[in-house]
């Protein structure tokens, strides 16, 4: 079996070579700083490949200005050390959906992020293309593949600009969205940009920090703490449990809350 982007003596395309610099060897090298440590294992090398290789085949796009924001967003995130957690950081927003794709319907493809807006690299994965098509409606297979593109260049808003069903995919088969003030169970039953607020689906986007949680959710990388969103915590600030702080809680022996510190390897 051969990967789907193929291995190529070709260099590698400067854009997207300091793309994923920003995303993947800044917070990796930053992190190695704070924690006096050597940097640990970073997908650099498979996000360089695949989307030079996107880009020469002229799959996508990716603006320069995008990526000089995108850098100095990276950059801001991981001032100082208090946000230094086990798990790599979030992708800031300046770095998310900025790899557009060109392909329309019925065009040979390798990740959805190569397909236009709303369509979907049916049949790709990571061995195997596909082809950009329409969500799928009710009864469509889902969830079979994983996106090699969105998943190295860090694209979490890749789902919802490249749906896989009309609906939503509930155990690998999709189904018809609940609508607005319909019953729910969870958020993934409502579709993109609903929640599910009190048994509901409710539209519109995610609290940020200083307002009221809905229905205990808050917008990413802030948490709802009695009914108000707020922002992660930073070292030295009192805590509860790793979800308060940006990087990790302390709590002391003895019991009690506890306090955000720099965690530099999981416990």
């Amino acid at each position: 079996m051969r990967p789907v982007y193929p291995m190529t003596s070709a260099p590698p395309d400067p854009l997207a070579q300091r793309f994923c610099e920003a995303i993947h060897e800044l917070p990796a090298k930053r992190k190695a700083e704070c924690c006096k440590s050597s940097p640990g294992f970073t997908v650099i090398e498979q996000c360089t490949r695949t989307l030079s290789f996107a880009l020469r085949e002229k799959a996508v796009t990716l603006a320069p200005t995008d990526v000089d924001k995108c850098a100095e967003a990276m950059a801001k995130s991981v001032e100082g050390c208090d946000w230094v957690a086990p798990l790599p950081p979030y992708v800031p927003a300046a770095c998310d959906g900025i790899i557009r794709g060109t392909l329309v319907e019925g065009t040979r493809c390798r990740a959805s992020l190569e397909c236009a807006d709303n369509l979907r690299c049916l049949g790709a994965g990571p061995t195997e293309p596909g082809r950009c098509s329409k969500p799928l409606p009710r009864g469509g297979p889902c969830s079979h593949a994983v996106d090699t593109l969105a998943a190295y260049t860090a694209q979490s808003s890749s789902d919802a600009r490249h749906p896989e069903c009309a609906g939503y995919c509930a155990k690998r088969w999709c189904a018809d969205a609940v609508p607005v003030g319909g019953a729910c169970e969870s958020t993934t039953e409502c579709g993109p940009e609903r929640y599910c607020v009190s048994g509901h689906c409710a539209e519109g986007s995610l609290p940020a920090a200083g307002q009221p949680c809905l229905a205990g959710l808050c917008a990413k990388g802030d948490r709802c703490v009695k009914g108000k969103c707020l922002a992660a915590g930073a070292i030295g600030d009192r805590c509860d449990n790793d979800t308060d702080c940006r990087s990790g809680c302390e709590k002391p022996a003895s019991g009690g809350a506890g306090k955000c510190f720099m965690k530099c390897w999981a416990k």
